[in-house]
């Protein structure tokens, strides 16, 4: 792509900024998939407010700038001068959204100009044909072929509109993948489309393409993958967990205390630099350790398969439900004492031996359906469900690890009567 410079920044140490214009034609036509696929991004949402993108490109009103990455130094550009930056070295960093619909709004007019439709019908046909995303993402629907392809045809010169409209874009080279998830935070901090999940995603994209590279029989799968909210809803098979809940899992282990996916954390505790003093969470070094999270988690699934054989697709769904991990994670970090033992040594395996310890003490006598009696009473009682879960998965873990016999009745009752 051939960018004109408008102006550029030096930060040192490597990191530049650059503010540049391009054709809009130019930038979609440089687009491929692949550029939807860049991992610090979230998925394609539903948005309402870009519904009328195109209306926008018609009256000629500038649309918010373009954040990109370009994974390659620059330095010194002049600016008015004009740059050619290779395409497959620029990533997405903030403009996902926008990117995609003009780019799927180009695709369906070339598709809709090369096969000269005889109705709409056939139109909308031939491009859920082609493009069966576009239409699964919300983006396009029968109303969008209607306004802008009436018959099946087109009322918008696209080639025109978009060789004569101009996008702004923000270019940053060479940033550290630190530097990438803090900034693309920033960007999105007030966006609702950014969920927390994916926040928490991204904080620790290194760790999950370790895990997924290296480990068999196991997958973590992030929000943007396509059977996540199947794995949410406890459609899964031993072996398989949502990433943040993972992550959130780990953190009660080392908080020794339930925590849930929530903003609060993430800005409670520096994730991204572990090792600031005051900010860093304890053993952070030892157990966000991807070599080590690999031989947790081929405990988790020693356990899963125990849950499968002795419990079927109902162990499973509440062994792998957030709620469930969280506070088996506290649980062992309640047991080990970690939120008040400073003592690392050894800490690693005696971790490790707890949850082979659970892989037969956590599922001998579990009674679901006692569990789930239990569950069902809490309707219409005014506390959070989820919080009391925790607890009661924690407390359920700790009497296990200790050898101590327990039942769901007993635990629940004791946790209401904090509330």
């Amino acid at each position: 792509m051939k960018f004109k410079i408008l102006k550029e920044k030096d930060f040192g140490k490597g990191k530049y900024w650059l503010l540049a214009e391009l054709n809009l034609l130019q930038y979609v036509e440089s687009l491929v998939d692949d550029n939807f696929n860049f991992e610090v991004q979230r998925k394609i949402v539903k948005n309402r407010y870009l519904d009328g993108l195109l209306n926008t490109i018609e009256l000629g009103e500038p649309l918010p700038n373009i954040t990109l990455a370009y994974h390659e130094p620059l330095s010194q550009i002049k600016e008015s001068s004009t740059v050619n930056l290779i395409d497959s070295k620029l990533d997405i960093l903030d403009g996902l959204q926008r990117t995609y619909r003009l780019w799927a709004f180009w695709k369906i007019y070339i598709k809709i100009k090369e096969n000269n439709y005889n109705n709409l019908k056939d139109a909308i046909l031939g491009i859920k044909s082609s493009y069966p995303q576009f239409f699964e993402n919300g983006i396009v629907d029968s109303k969008f072929f209607k306004y802008n392809f009436p018959e099946g045809k087109t009322n918008i010169d696209f080639h025109k509109k978009y060789s004569t409209y101009t996008l702004y874009f923000t270019i940053w080279s060479n940033l550290s993948e630190p530097d990438l998830v803090k900034k693309m935070l920033v960007l999105n901090a007030g966006h609702k489309a950014v969920s927390t999940q994916h926040q928490f995603e991204i904080l620790f994209l290194n760790l999950w393409k370790s895990l997924n590279n290296e480990l068999v029989n196991i997958r973590v799968i992030r929000e943007k993958e396509i059977d996540f909210n199947l794995i949410k809803r406890g459609e899964r098979k031993p072996g398989e967990y949502l990433f943040s809940s993972i992550i959130t899992s780990l953190m009660s282990l080392v908080l020794a205390k339930p925590q849930r996916i929530s903003s609060d954390i993430i800005y409670r505790y520096d994730l991204i630099n572990e090792n600031d003093e005051g900010n860093s969470l304890q053993y952070t070094e030892l157990i966000f350790n991807s070599e080590f999270i690999k031989k947790l988690l081929k405990k988790l699934f020693a356990i899963d398969s125990e849950m499968s054989s002795a419990y079927g697709k109902e162990g499973l769904a509440w062994f792998g439900k957030d709620t469930t991990l969280n506070g088996v994670f506290a649980g062992v970090g309640v047991y080990l004492n970690l939120n008040s033992s400073d003592q690392i040594d050894g800490l690693d395996e005696k971790i490790l031996e707890s949850f082979e310890e659970l892989k037969t003490s956590l599922t001998k006598e579990l009674n679901l359906n006692k569990f789930n009696a239990e569950y069902d009473s809490l309707s219409g009682r005014s506390v959070n469900i989820g919080n009391l879960i925790r607890s009661v998965v924690m407390n359920y873990t700790i009497h296990k690890l200790k050898k101590e016999s327990t039942n769901w009745m007993s635990l629940f009752n004791q946790e209401m009567k904090k509330k």
